[in-house]
C-alpha cells in the first residue's frame, strides 16, 4: 500500500497534545522549501569557474614576480609578515580553484513504496526550547515514510520532565542518557549523547541498518528526505553516509550568511565529485555498519560531524551529497557573540583535526579538500596582516617599493580577479530564490563576514594548535535565542582598525609620509576596501536590536 504525505500528517496530528506544550509553527523557509520540491538538475556548468580560475592564475603569474622584485628589504618587521600572508593567500586560492575545477551531481535514487527499511532517527537535545524540539519531531513524523519503519529517539541531555511529558503523545522514544561525565558514557558532549542513543537503539531495536542524526532545532525540509538519502545508501553498499543541504530561517538578506550557499550549493558539489563530502551533523543518514567501523561517533574533537566523515574516508568508505534541503534550522545565530561562538567552534574543530589527526588512508583529492578547508581559517592571519599593512603604510612603512603608478597595473588585476572568482563561485546551484538573489550583494556579504570573523578565526587557530592533541577545548551548545542589544565590545577590533586608518591618514598628510604615488594609490585602494568591509561588519553588532528582524521560534509561535 502506498503511503502518502497527507495520510502520515493526519496520523501524526491526531496524536498531538491538545493541552500543555505545543510545537512551534513551521518556519516560512521550511514551508517554501517543501513547496519547491526535490527536483534538481543533473548537470552543473563549470565554464565560468574555469575561465576565471585561468584568469586568476594569469594575474598571479603577472603579479608575483613584480612583487618579489619590489619588496622593501630594509623593513623586515613589515615585509616578512606581508610575504607570509601572501603565501597563505596564494596557497588557499590555488587549492580552492583546483578543488572547484570539477563538480558532479548524483542521479536521484528513491526507495520504492513498500521497500522501506527501518531507520533510526536520533534527535539529541540539551536544553533547547521544547516547542522547537516538538516542531522537529513533527517534521520527522510527517515526512513520506511509514511509521512502522521509523524509530525516533529524542535523547535528552537536558533531562527535561516537561519535554518527556510533551513527547508522551507522539510515537517516539524519550531517552534519558547517562549524565555527561558519567562512568561508561562514551563522550561528554553531543557525540556522547549520540553514542548513548545508538546503544539504546541496539538494545531495544536491534538490526537497524540506517541511522539519521538530526539537530533538535532542525526541521525536515524535503518530505522525501529519507526516500532520497536511504535510496542512495541502498543502491551503493560502499557509501557510509548521505549528506543533504542545510538551510536556516534567517532575517532578510541573511546578514550573517547562515544559509552558507557557497558551501552547500557549490563547494559540496566539488566534494561530491572527489568523494570528500563530510557530514554536517544534521540532515545526514549513516549506514550502521560504517558507524561500527569507525567506532561510533568520535569524541576526540569538539564536535563529531567533521571527524566522523574524516575517519570513514580514512577507512575507504565513500560518501555522497544529495542536493535536496534535508534540514532547516528554526533559529540561526544573528547576534555577534552567538555567531562568534558557533563559527569559532567550527574553526577550532577543523584546525585541530587537520593539525593533529592521522590522515593515513585519505586519497590525494580528499587531502586537498580537507587542506583547503583549514586554509580558509588560516587566511584570517593574512587578512589581519593586510589590514595592519594598510595602517603602517600610511605612516611611511610600506612593504612594497615602487615610485610610480605602474604598481597598480600589477596589484589591481590580481585583486580584481580574486574578487571575480568569489563572485562566480557564489552562484548557488538549484536555488529557488532567483528573483531575490543579487550576485554582487551576496558575494559582498560573504566578504564582510570573512573579514569580520578574522580575529575570531585567528584566535581559534591559535587555541587549536596551542592546546595540542591531548587537551580538548570545552564545547558549549550554540544558543537558540537572539540577544538583542548592541554588542560593541565584540566589534571593538573592527572599530579600532577604522580609527587607526583615520588617524594614520591624518598623520600621513601632516608628515607627508606617502611620497610615492604607487604606495599612495595601492594603500588608498586597500584601505578603502578593508574600511568598508569592517564598517559593514560593525553594523552587524546591532543587527538584532531591531526585534522585528529577529527570526526566533518564540516570536513565530506568538503569532
Amino acid at each position: 500500500m502506498e503511503v502518502h504525505e497527507e495520510d502520515v500528517r493526519a496520523d501524526v496530528l491526531t496524536t498531538r497534545p491538545t493541552t500543555g506544550l505545543a510545537p512551534a509553527p513551521s518556519s516560512p523557509i521550511a514551508i517554501a522549501a517543501r513547496a519547491f520540491g526535490d527536483d534538481y538538475p543533473l548537470t552543473v556548468s563549470q565554464r565560468d569557474v574555469r575561465i576565471v580560475s585561468v584568469l586568476v592564475i594569469a594575474t598571479l603569474a603577472w603579479y608575483l614576480p613584480w612583487l618579489g622584485a619590489h619588496l622593501t628589504l630594509g623593513l623586515y618587521w613589515v615585509t616578512i609578515p606581508f610575504v607570509i600572508a601572501h603565501v597563505i593567500t596564494v596557497v588557499s586560492l590555488v587549492l580552492t580553484m583546483v578543488t572547484s575545477w570539477t563538480r558532479s551531481v548524483p542521479p536521484p535514487r528513491r526507495v520504492p513504496f513498500g521497500a522501506e527499511p527501518t531507520v533510526g532517527v536520533i534527535i539529541p537535545t540539551c536544553g533547547e526550547p521544547p516547542s522547537m524540539i516538538l516542531r522537529t519531531v513533527e517534521s520527522v513524523l510527517t515526512q513520506d515514510w511509514p511509521h512502522d519503519r521509523l524509530v525516533v529517539v529524542v535523547s535528552d541531555d537536558g533531562h527535561d520532565p516537561a519535554l518527556r511529558t510533551a513527547l508522551a503523545r507522539y510515537p517516539v522514544q524519550y531517552y534519558d542518557p547517562p549524565d555527561r561525565y558519567a562512568p561508561g558514557r562514551d563522550g561528554a558532549a553531543k557525540a556522547g549523547n549520540l553514542n548513548a542513543a545508538v546503544a539504546y537503539l541496539d538494545e531495544h531495536f536491534p538490526g537497524i541498518e540506517f541511522i539519521e542524526t538530526r539537530d533538535a532545532d532542525d526541521e525536515v525540509g524535503s518530505t522525501s528526505f529519507l526516500r532520497l538519502t536511504v535510496g542512495q545508501l541502498m543502491a551503493d553498499t560502499g557509501l557510509a553516509y548521505a549528506q543533504t543541504i542545510k538551510e536556516a530561517q534567517v532575517s532578510a538578506g541573511d546578514p550573517f550568511n547562515n544559509r552558507e550557499q557557497m558551501f552547500y550549493r557549490n563547494m559540496m558539489l566539488a566534494k561530491n565529485h572527489a568523494k570528500s563530502v563530510f557530514p554536517c551533523g544534521s540532515g545526514v543518514v549513516w549506514r550502521r555498519e560504517a558507524l561500527d567501523d569507525i567506532g561510533g561517533f568520535p569524541v576526540w574533537n569538539l564536535v563529531e560531524d567533521l571527524q566522523s566523515g574524516f575517519e570513514a574516508m580514512r577507512r575507504g568508505w565513500r560518501n555522497i551529497y544529495v542536493p535536496i534541503v534535508g534540514a532547516i534550522g528554526q533559529h540561526a545565530p544573528e547576534d555577534v557573540p552567538n555567531v562568534y561562538k558557533q563559527r569559532g567552534t567550527w574553526a577550532v574543530d577543523t584546525v585541530r583535526l587537520m593539525t593533529w589527526a592521522d590522515r593515513t588512508g585519505l586519497t590525494l583529492r580528499q587531502r586537498a579538500h580537507f587542506t583547503m578547508t583549514v586554509m580558509y581559517y588560516l587566511t584570517a592571519f593574512s587578512t589581519l596582516t593586510y589590514m595592519a599593512c594598510v595602517v603602517v603604510s600610511l605612516l611611511g612603512f610600506s612593504p612594497v617599493e615602487d615610485d610610480s603608478f605602474t604598481a597598480l597595473g600589477y596589484i589591481l588585476p590580481f585583486a580584481l580577479a580574486n574578487e571575480l572568482f568569489l563572485l562566480v563561485s557564489n552562484h548557488p546551484f538549484n536555488d529557488r530564490r532567483t528573483k531575490q538573489r543579487t550576485p554582487f550583494r551576496d558575494a559582498w556579504r560573504v566578504r564582510v563576514l570573512w573579514t569580520g570573523m578574522a580575529p575570531v578565526y585567528a584566535l581559534a587557530t591559535a587555541i587549536a594548535i596551542g592546546a595540542g592533541p591531548n587537551r580538548k577545548p570545552i564545547y558549549k551548545v550554540t544558543r537558540k535565542s537572539t540577544d538583542s542589544r548592541w554588542h560593541w565590545r565584540q566589534t571593538a577590533p573592527h572599530i579600532a582598525f577604522l580609527v587607526a586608518v583615520v588617524l594614520g591618514g591624518i598623520v600621513s598628510v601632516g608628515r607627508n609620509t606617502l611620497e610615492n604615488p604607487g604606495a599612495l594609490t595601492a594603500t588608498l585602494y586597500f584601505g578603502l576596501l578593508y574600511s568598508a568591509l569592517n564598517a559593514a561588519f560593525i553594523t552587524r553588532g546591532w543587527h538584532a536590536v531591531s526585534t522585528d528582524r529577529t527570526p526566533s521560534v518564540e516570536r513565530r509561535r506568538a503569532g
